[in-house]
């Protein structure tokens, strides 16, 4: 395997995410088709590191929380949530673009940011979107992000054409379509198929949950 452009760092929190994905509990087949096809690409082929401009956001003060819970839990729920925090102080987070109009709690509540992806943005609903590099590593075939949420706050309904993988690592609860809410715990396991509708809220307890997404042309990596 060629990861010579790839920071350790980052390398070691893919291959903490890909354990967690990879081992984690889930009984949808999609979900590991869909990881085979994203990490066999990142084993393959490296690609442009990335230089974002590094800023939190005010939401970001319940980061540490989030994380030490992250931690607390035996396993890849744990080591993910080392390797994330070594690789977050370079992130640069973001509000989502519209955010205004869904309220200030969800407004003030909320923090996205790129890890791996292309240039600028990601696909509408699925992260931050802007001009410049975004992420720790620059490519098109895969967009891996992460999410924050104030207690009490609501992500609002969204969709978007990449399948997805959500690894959580905190409590809070996930819906798609009109299916009831559920929780899938920290270190739980969510698989959105492409176009479906989904969202996340958060309790007591902030939300913190990292994405996956095969962002490659339909005919790529089958």
């Amino acid at each position: 395997m060629t990861t010579s452009l790839r920071s350790p760092d980052l390398q070691q929190f893919l291959t903490s995410a890909e354990a967690a994905i990879r081992f984690g509990s889930s009984v949808d087949g999609r979900l590991h088709v869909a990881a085979e096809r994203m990490f066999s690409a990142l084993q393959a082929q490296p690609a442009q590191a990335g230089q974002p401009a590094s800023a939190r956001l005010p939401v970001c003060s319940h980061l540490p929380r989030a994380l030490d819970h992250a931690r607390g839990q035996p396993g890849d729920a744990s080591a993910l949530a080392d390797a994330f925090a070594a690789i977050e102080p370079q992130l640069n987070w973001k509000v989502r673009p519209g955010a205004e109009t869904h309220g200030e709690q969800f407004l003030n509540g909320h923090a996205n940011a790129i890890i791996v992806g292309p240039e600028g943005a990601g696909p509408q609903g699925t992260g931050p979107q802007g001009t410049g590099p975004e992420g720790l590593e620059l490519r098109h075939d895969v967009l891996i992000g992460v999410s924050l949420m104030a207690p009490h706050t609501r992500y609002p309904d969204h969709h978007h054409p990449p399948e997805e993988i959500y690894v959580v690592l905190s409590s809070g609860q996930w819906r798609q379509a009109s299916n009831p809410w559920h929780e899938p715990g920290i270190g739980g396991l969510v698989y959105n198929p492409p176009n479906i509708v989904h969202a996340m809220r958060s309790a007591e307890q902030p939300l913190l949950a990292l994405w996956f997404l095969w962002t490659a042309p339909a005919n790529a990596g089958s």
